[in-house]
């Protein structure tokens, strides 16, 4: 249009909704899935990353996590806030609030903005609740998220490996792991190795 390149993205069916609408809908979800479903998110965040110059999706959240009900397995979608680092540092502020890693707010990051967020998707799915939710408004999101403060429904979580991969998520972008380094994590590294597939009554609610 007007003489602009344009990209059209021609993407498979996902009749199961967003991950954002089983979490609603959900009483809870099983650790399995929890497991199976993240490393999903993070071996499509590791393709985009793998990328030179890297693609950064930016607004990686539960509502553009989609599901395959048939296959039980998450695809990430809605790139229209992903972008090309084509310098060392990008500088456009974007994104949800309570996904957003503090470089975002200070308007100098890399790619590691996803693994923040992914790190907040896991927090979701594992709590059933929404991060930061203990705020009133966005700008006590922000005063949090600028201090380093993790969300209070960090400390709800029991199971050890899962806690301790997000809160390595959580930390500031010169600490924070790649997504290919969290691959090799134990939580993840024994599920990559199988195709991983959850039955119809892996995902019953």
């Amino acid at each position: 249009e007007n003489g602009k390149p344009k990209m059209d993205f021609i993407t498979e069916m996902m009749t199961s909704g967003t991950l954002k609408d089983f979490i609603r809908n959900a009483k809870h979800i099983r650790l399995k899935v929890i497991r199976r479903w993240s490393l999903n998110i993070l071996e499509a965040i590791a393709y985009l990353h793998s990328f030179k110059p890297p693609i950064m999706h930016r607004d990686l959240k539960c509502e553009n996590i989609f599901i395959n009900g048939h296959v039980g397995e998450v695809k990430i979608g809605d790139l229209g806030l992903s972008s090309v680092k084509e310098k060392e540092k990008a500088y456009t502020v974007l994104g949800t609030p309570q996904f957003m890693a503090p470089e975002l707010f200070e308007e100098e990051y890399t790619e590691k903005v996803d693994i923040y967020a992914f790190g907040m998707c896991m927090l979701e799915m594992l709590t059933m609740e929404y991060p930061y939710g203990e705020c009133q408004n966005t700008a006590q999101i922000f005063r949090k998220v600028l201090q380093g403060e993790p969300p209070a429904a960090l400390l709800k979580l029991v199971d050890s490996e899962f806690k301790e991969v997000i809160s390595k998520c959580l930390k500031r972008e010169e600490h924070r792991p790649t997504a290919e380094q969290l691959l090799d994590h134990p939580l993840f590294r024994d599920w990559a190795s199988d195709d991983g597939r959850l039955s119809n009554v892996d995902l019953i609610r």
